[in-house]
């Protein structure tokens, strides 16, 4: 997977920031956030001073329904019905030219010589309507340089627009009135002719008329009611006999028939000969079969058994007549009803036409009834009329200018100038190049921070400066820096690649002028110090800048030594006063890429591995050339020097990736870093800032 530093275009992330971050953000941009806030606050409070005062008239009119005093419901008001659209007409009237003209011409504007004869077009531009809320109220105002005239305004504004209310209600009341009366005078002309040909009809037709409609028809409806139930009954007579009938041809009980069960007769009858044969079985159990007491009960038992058959035969005869007597009705009822259909077919004929007549004649009663009672009553609605609108809060004369508000600019100024101070700081800090803390660089890149190597702003006031950092080391080894240096050192010899010694390490940056030669020196002599073996190249063989440090340029170097017979112990030569061997960089060559990527190089370094502790490679920047690319694969591991805050992002993620990615890089050091600013990027960041240089010896 492809880290970040081998992407050349990063995507910044912004993680979540603590309150710490916050802060610490704001002491750093403080000046930045207040300047622009001041600039903008002063911008704002001038405005307030050098902007013409203007003065503002307020008044409200509510959006009443007409009040119909004559009737519940008017349907004059229909066009009022509390919605968006009829607050939106009325708002339109308000701002017409028409209406204006009149305040135009009662207030004399046109005399004003602060207005002038464009009158009109400056009070569409100084009035102001809009809703007030959901409700039905509108409000006006109208803004100008005098407060007694902007009050003046408003409210004839207002009247002017409640005398058009009441102006326009009345001629429409007095249109609708005329309008109405002329129709109704015609429609009663209408109405009359309509009921005089429906009874000529009738006449001429000897139509007669019931309450109900027709005569014919009511007749026709009764006999059609009376038939059908004539047929029902005659159907559960019918059903009745043919049952009793289906009994005696098959030889059944008769008496089982519902209506010789229900006989109040047999009933009776029945309860007597239930008794009698119970006296006529307890005789034959006394007496026997022959005994004259038995014998009489059983003529008594046979005397009520024949009267219950003769009772039988009648209820069947009586349902028999029944059976014929609903017959001959219903007959009689067909034939009545045959011939009032007759009759109704006739008459039907003609009440097509009737009907017609009358439909017309009762469409033009009702017609001219509600046009009747329209007119009368829009007739005394014009003796009483009301606008529906009123107004409900006059203009007062104001006492203080609605604008500028002072007090509101200088809040605003302040709000705003906070808010811009807060994003210029904040794209300052997004627009930065460079890396300010160890987080960003280890976020990033995901490369390691070996430390952070202090600004020596004195070395270049020091008598001794062209020795330096040589010098400054070797008189102050307990100081700020000397730690930094001892502390890189001992960050590249935690790295888990560099257990076997010697090692050979390569320092280079993505850009000329980060210090990498300085902390080549640095790092040489601190390992010196400790009593290391410790051998320089110098491979930047463009400026050769450690050769011109120890006054080498014209002693045998690595150039020589690539292309001439030369020993490489020749080619090495030791500073006396540091104990620094180094390998300069030689002849002047004009293909330094083709030296250092030949097989002489390669074993060169193979050689010279196994003489010193440490071997340390000066390789020109990244960005400039590809030497350092092509050293990079001869050696252990690789230091990338990064200036602080100057080196921009892109630039050291360009050249992380043209070394072959972080796996190639040991850590990084962060050069020149004014470590008094340090905690302004986070207090946290870096341990060595938050102490005090007088906890360091010298």
């Amino acid at each position: 997977m492809a880290s970040p530093a081998d992407n050349p275009t990063m995507i910044r992330e912004f993680l979540p920031l603590d309150v710490r971050e916050i802060v610490d953000f704001f002491l750093r941009r403080w000046k930045l956030v207040c300047s622009i806030a001041a600039l903008t606050f002063s911008l704002f409070l001038g405005a307030a001073y050098v902007i013409p005062a203007s003065y503002t008239g307020v008044a409200q009119i509510l959006l009443d329904a007409p009040i119909d005093y004559m009737t519940p419901q008017d349907y004059s008001n229909s066009d009022f019905a509390d919605n968006p659209t009829f607050i939106e007409s009325q708002i339109a009237v308000l701002r017409s030219a028409s209406l204006l003209q009149q305040v135009v011409d009662s207030q004399k504007l046109t005399e004003d010589p602060k207005i002038g004869p464009a009158a009109l077009v400056w009070l569409q531009g100084a009035l102001g309507v809009s809703r007030v809320g959901l409700g039905n109220v509108i409000e006006l105002d109208v803004s100008t340089y005098d407060p007694q005239k902007a009050a003046s305004l408003a409210n004839a504004i207002a009247q002017a627009y409640v005398n058009d209310r009441i102006k326009s209600r009345y001629e429409g009341v007095q249109k609708a009135s005329t309008w109405l009366s002329e129709r109704a005078s015609y429609l009663r002309a209408e109405l009359s002719r309509s009921e005089q040909a429906v009874q000529k009809f009738r006449i001429d037709h000897n139509l007669l008329a019931t309450p109900a409609g027709s005569l014919t028809d009511q007749q026709l409806s009764e006999l059609n009611v009376a038939l059908i139930n004539a047929r029902a009954e005659l159907s559960e007579k019918r059903a009745q006999y043919q049952q009793v009938d289906k009994l005696q041809i098959a030889g059944g009980d008769i008496q089982s028939m519902p209506d010789v069960l229900q006989s109040v007769v047999v009933s009776a009858l029945r309860s007597q000969l239930s008794l009698v044969s119970r006296k006529e079985a307890d005789l034959k159990l006394k007496y026997g079969e022959r005994h004259p007491e038995v014998m009489a009960a059983q003529a008594e038992r046979h005397d009520i058994e024949g009267q219950i058959a003769a009772e039988v035969q009648r209820l069947i005869g009586n349902l028999k007549n029944e059976v014929d007597a609903a017959e001959a009705r219903e007959a009689s009822l067909a034939r009545a009803l045959d011939s009032v259909s007759n009759r109704s077919e006739i008459e039907g004929q003609v009440g097509v036409q009737l009907r017609d007549l009358e439909r017309i004649a009762a469409a033009n009663k009702e017609l001219f009834e509600t046009f009747l009672s329209r007119a009368k009553l829009t007739e005394e609605k014009s003796t009483l009329l009301n606008s529906g609108v009123r107004v409900i809060t006059d203009a007062s004369v104001p006492g203080a200018p609605s604008f500028p508000n002072r007090s509101l600019f200088a809040a605003l100024g302040l709000v705003f100038g906070i808010f811009f101070g807060g994003a210029g700081a904040v794209l300052r800090e997004l627009f930065a190049s460079g890396f300010m803390a160890k987080k960003q660089i280890e976020d990033e890149l995901a490369v390691p921070v070996l430390a952070s190597m202090p600004r020596m702003s004195g070395w270049s006031k020091d008598a001794q400066s062209q020795a330096q950092p040589v010098a400054y080391l070797e008189r102050k080894p307990l100081s700020r820096y000397s730690e930094a240096v001892r502390r890189l050192r001992l960050g590249l010899e935690a790295t888990p690649e560099w257990d076997r010694s010697p090692r050979l390490m390569l320092v280079t940056s993505a850009m000329p002028g980060e210090g990498k030669t300085t902390l080549v020196l640095s790092l040489a002599c601190s390992a010196v110090a400790d009593g290391k073996r410790v051998l320089v190249i110098d491979a930047d063989l463009r400026l050769s800048a450690t050769t011109a440090f120890f006054g080498m340029a014209d002693k045998v170097g690595l150039v020589d030594l690539l292309t001439l017979p030369v020993k490489a112990a020749n080619a090495i030569h030791l500073d006396e006063r540091s104990g620094i061997s180094l390998l300069p960089a030689g002849a002047r060559t004009r293909n330094p890429p083709a030296l250092l990527a030949s097989a002489r190089m390669r074993s060169i370094l193979d050689e010279l591995r196994g003489k010193f502790d440490t071997v340390i490679i000066d390789a020109p920047p990244v960005g400039p050339a590809a030497d350092a690319t092509i050293l990079a694969k001869h050696v252990d591991k690789v230091v990338f020097v990064v200036k602080w805050r100057e080196t921009s992002r892109e630039a050291v993620a360009e050249g992380i990736r043209h070394l072959g990615g972080r796996s190639r890089i040991a850590g990084i050091a962060l050069t020149m870093v004014e470590e008094p600013k340090l905690p302004r990027y986070g207090r946290y960041t870096s341990l060595e800032s938050s102490v005090s240089d007088s906890y360091y010896l010298n």
